[in-house]
């Protein structure tokens, strides 16, 4: 399912036009990067955690070369799904 068609079906879901969806999205994604943003975890009891990781820094080895290079600290989002969600998808497959 891509964006425009989870639009389309939350609206069909919820009696909302789907600008409105479309907004109420939007305004999801701007609030979840906002908040990770600033360090925050976001708890979506249903569905799961959206957090924020760090990957240590590390040697690597470039595989062309055999150099070997420093990799960074990086930060990245990571999303965990919740045990209902879990369980929903089980139960389907």
């Amino acid at each position: 399912m891509n964006r425009q068609q989870l639009i389309k079906r939350m609206a069909e879901l919820s009696e909302m036009s789907q600008a409105e969806c479309k907004r109420v999205l939007a305004a999801l994604e701007n609030t979840i990067a906002q908040a990770l943003h600033e360090g925050e975890t976001v708890y979506l009891p249903p569905l799961g955690v959206f957090e924020v990781r760090h990957h240590l820094p590390r040697t690597g080895r470039n595989p062309q070369t055999g150099e070997t290079i420093e990799i960074p600290l990086r930060t990245v989002p990571a999303f965990k799904a919740a045990a209902p969600l879990k369980k929903a998808v089980a139960e389907q497959a």
